[in-house]
């Protein structure tokens, strides 16, 4: 009885499986009759649908890179101008950071500190202690 039913299954889903790839190789041969074998069948083609310009990323990237280059071809803009100005902005976020976690985390900053200067020292003798052995 058991066999008999997921055999009965097994049927339906096969059957399933060959519609769904009749359906697919039916929608390819309706978008490809008109390049692959030269016929017409069709009025409509999907693939000579003409979009217009916005809807394509061609056009945003040309358009956004000719409105960057007339800014840097503007005169308002200068690469040691920018530089000095992010640096300056990277430098006062930095200490404003470090303030607000010094201010919140103080014990915390000081045991990270410690830990890594007690690795730095630990790393510093086992190069050390190695370089003797090498010598010796």
């Amino acid at each position: 009885m058991l066999g008999l039913t997921a055999t009965g299954n097994l049927g339906r889903d096969l059957f399933a499986a060959f519609i769904a790839a009749l359906v697919g190789g039916a929608v390819l041969l309706y978008a490809a009759a008109s390049d692959l074998f030269d016929l017409k069948l069709f009025k409509f083609d999907p693939f000579s649908l003409r979009y217009p310009r916005e809807a394509r990323i061609e056009y945003w990237y040309v358009r956004a890179a000719r409105k960057f280059q007339a800014f840097l071809a503007g005169g308002g803009w200068s690469y040691a101008k920018f530089k000095k100005r992010a640096k300056v902005t990277f430098k006062r976020d930095w200490r404003k950071f470090r303030r607000e976690a010094r201010r919140m985390l103080p014990d915390a900053a000081r045991r990270l500190n410690r830990d890594i200067a007690l690795g730095a020292l630990a790393i510093a003798v086992t190069l050390v202690a190695l370089l003797i052995m090498r010598l010796v």
